[in-house]
């Protein structure tokens, strides 16, 4: 009776002792990702740029994500555009910061300058080349592209039929409008031509190319067939060009106001040489502070399901982007309207890279032909001036 009295006790003591080392384990275990009823999710906080209807889509779209991924909790917070990078900078100066940016091309270039960026955690190979080449950062990507644009030309199918050629275009068609004649606007004609920035690593902008390439818009624009107009899209809509060139995105607005256009691109005028350069876009880059090893499994998470066509067709109906992922242009709803010519664009897109070269030159090339076309300056004085800028130490 002894012996086994002692030996109840024994076996008791000991199940309490082991009880109590499993509670200890498991109040000192980290956190894991997992299902609800078991560890913690993780929590990825964006800092987005988004206002109105995007922001309201991009709220929409995090709770489908969560829906389908219960192990992650999204967090959103709007940083306005002015602050975003000296804010996000301070931010992780102090420790804190979002796992996720997303942010315009320009902002997202000087979050890599002020090292608060960290290498993709998620490589998107959906995306086309051009988009992916303006996030790398000497080779290596820094960010994700999302969103973005490309000049087309447009024009209205009730008074105008397509033009063969530029000449066809600025002499029989009557010429066309557009809100600045830059080279974001006019690349694909002025490279289509021969035009270039840069040769054997040096800058040439009063390359004789580029300065034929101006002079050709000087008389253009004196012949009164290149209309420099601010409110092109305006103008177009009622009627008053028959051509113009716009984003890709403004097929959208033309759509909803009734309008009748069709568009094409602008290689399309140069023989199908011309290179355009990228309009607005936006990237989804990671947190230099926040993206760790341990995070990373749930950051990928995110940032797929941000980055698959179907979310980012929500997310150009709610704001005024086109998708940058090449498998958008493969789905039904995507084989009409402006999306053939624009996929077609993409895929031609001039690739540089974020910190190439050229980036730096486009402003000096800008000022040069707004001089030409609003004031007294040559070609060959304005591009001389230019190209002077160009070479200081």
């Amino acid at each position: 009776m002894t012996s086994r009295y002692f030996l109840r006790k024994s076996v008791t003591f000991c199940g309490l002792i082991a009880a109590i080392f499993l509670l200890v384990i498991g109040c000192t275990r980290a956190p894991q990702t997992g299902q609800p009823g078991g560890p913690a999710p993780g929590v990825v906080e964006i800092w987005h740029s988004l206002q109105g209807a995007e922001a309201d889509a991009l709220q929409g779209q995090s709770q489908t994500i969560m829906k389908s991924h219960p192990e992650v909790i999204i967090k959103l917070k709007y940083i306005p555009e002015p602050n975003f990078a000296a804010f996000s900078y301070r931010a992780e100066a102090g420790g804190e910061g979002p796992e996720i940016f997303i942010a315009s091309k320009e902002i997202i270039r000087q979050l890599y300058e002020h090292g608060t960026l960290a290498k993709i955690a998620y490589n998107d190979q959906e995306a086309f080349p051009a988009t992916l080449s303006a996030f790398k950062f000497g080779g290596v990507s820094y960010a994700s592209p999302w969103l973005t644009d490309i000049p087309l030309i447009y024009f209205r199918t009730d008074t105008a039929t397509v033009p063969a050629n530029l000449d066809d275009l600025f002499s029989s068609k009557g010429g066309m409008s557009l809100a600045a004649a830059d080279t974001s606007s006019l690349s694909a004609w002025w490279n289509g031509s021969g035009g270039r920035l840069v040769s054997a690593g040096k800058p040439v902008l009063d390359d004789p190319l580029n300065v034929a390439f101006l002079k050709q818009l000087l008389t253009w624009q004196t012949a009164k067939s290149l209309r420099i107009d601010p409110s092109v899209a305006t103008t177009f809509a009622a009627g008053g060009t028959r051509f113009m060139i716009a984003g890709a995105s403004q097929a959208k607005s033309l759509t909803e106001q009734n309008i009748p256009w069709g568009s094409l691109q602008l290689s399309d005028l140069v023989g199908g040489q011309g290179q355009p350069l990228l309009g607005s876009t936006l990237g989804i880059a990671n947190s230099a502070i926040k993206t760790n090893e341990a995070m990373s499994p749930v950051i990928q998470i995110v940032e797929k399901a941000l980055l698959t066509p179907e979310l980012e067709g929500a997310m150009m109906k709610a704001g005024r982007l086109l998708p940058a992922n090449m498998g958008y242009y493969k789905l039904p709803e995507a084989q009409k309207g402006v999306f053939p010519q624009a996929n077609i664009a993409f895929a031609k897109a001039w690739a540089l890279e974020g910190n190439a070269s050229e980036w730096k030159l486009i402003p000096l090339q800008n000022a040069a032909w707004n001089n030409v076309l609003t004031s007294t300056l040559t070609p060959e004085e304005a591009l001389a001036r230019a190209q002077g800028e160009a070479i200081k130490p």
